[in-house]
């Protein structure tokens, strides 16, 4: 799985709809947090690599997280852990999670607490995918590596694509063009929070 392939699998439709619902969401509330919270989710798995102190804990949570399939996302969430999910947002947010989250849920147009349940159902996908993508090399310099290019080798035209193809629920009762609109405006904020 190449860096563009975990972006497009955890903003896809099928890990949206399934996201909304675990959380009780719509798909539009679900793409627009996670497009919104992936590029700081991402620098603090980097963090937590980079870090000598972190670096093994977060390795062995990779691998066991890599041990759960991802082949049916309906399966996956409906048996997420969500005090799981929890916890590594914990972990990867650290002392600004609250703060993350509260500005987050302003953008959404939502509270506090759905998105702390979206990022909860969502971080175990997330790891899943990291750990699958390191494989057997989790080394800290490896896992360094496959972050940095998760954030930095984005295929533009395949994460605005997974962004169109979940717009369809927020947008429904509103202008396509509008709509159109909008998720080129959370795709551009999920760009630049990934390449600045």
């Amino acid at each position: 799985m190449d860096a563009s392939s975990i972006l497009t699998t955890l903003l896809g439709s099928s890990s949206v709809s399934n996201i909304g619902k675990a959380c009780d969401a719509d798909t539009g509330t679900v793409s627009t947090v996670l497009a919104e919270a992936v590029p700081a989710l991402l620098k603090g798995a980097g963090k937590q690599a980079a870090d000598k102190a972190s670096a093994k804990s977060f390795a062995s949570a990779l691998a066991e997280h890599a041990g759960v399939s991802t082949a049916n996302l309906g399966t996956f969430m409906k048996n997420v852990d969500l005090d799981d999910g929890a916890k590594i947002i914990k972990h990867l947010l650290g002392s600004s999670a609250a703060s993350t989250t509260k500005s987050i849920a302003k953008t959404a147009g939502t509270d506090a607490g759905t998105v702390s349940s979206i990022l909860a159902a969502a971080a175990p996908l997330l790891m899943s995918l990291l750990g699958k993508s390191a494989g057997t090399d989790t080394s800290s310099a490896a896992l360094s590596t496959l972050i940095g290019g998760v954030m930095k080798n984005v295929n533009v035209g395949n994460v605005l694509g997974s962004l169109l193809s979940t717009s369809g629920a927020k947008t429904q009762g509103t202008a396509k063009k509008s709509g159109t609109s909008d998720t080129a405006k959370l795709a551009g904020n999920l760009l630049k929070g990934l390449l600045k």
